[in-house]
């Protein structure tokens, strides 16, 4: 693999988390955001998250791994106590 080959998967890496992002803004404000905004916003919070630097972004991923699980907990519990 020579570099421009690197380069480009790198950049085809960077615009699928940005539609992975834009996808799931879409998912969460549910039309709040118009749909021609959204793609623009997944990439502009992907290039803030880069911009901030690994250390910070790891500590932003470990809060909303944090939020997930609670969130999680919060739905298997009543499941689980159904179950008795």
């Amino acid at each position: 693999m020579d570099i421009t080959e690197l380069v480009i998967s790198i950049i085809e890496m960077m615009i699928d988390m940005a539609k992975m992002i834009a996808g799931a803004i879409s998912d969460a404000t549910a039309g709040i955001v118009p749909p021609d905004a959204v793609a623009p916003l997944g990439i502009l919070i992907l290039l803030v998250i880069l911009k901030a630097g690994f250390d910070f972004t790891k500590k932003v991923i470990d809060i909303l791994i944090i939020i997930f699980l609670f969130y999680v907990m919060i739905r298997i519990i009543p499941m689980i106590l159904g179950m008795f």
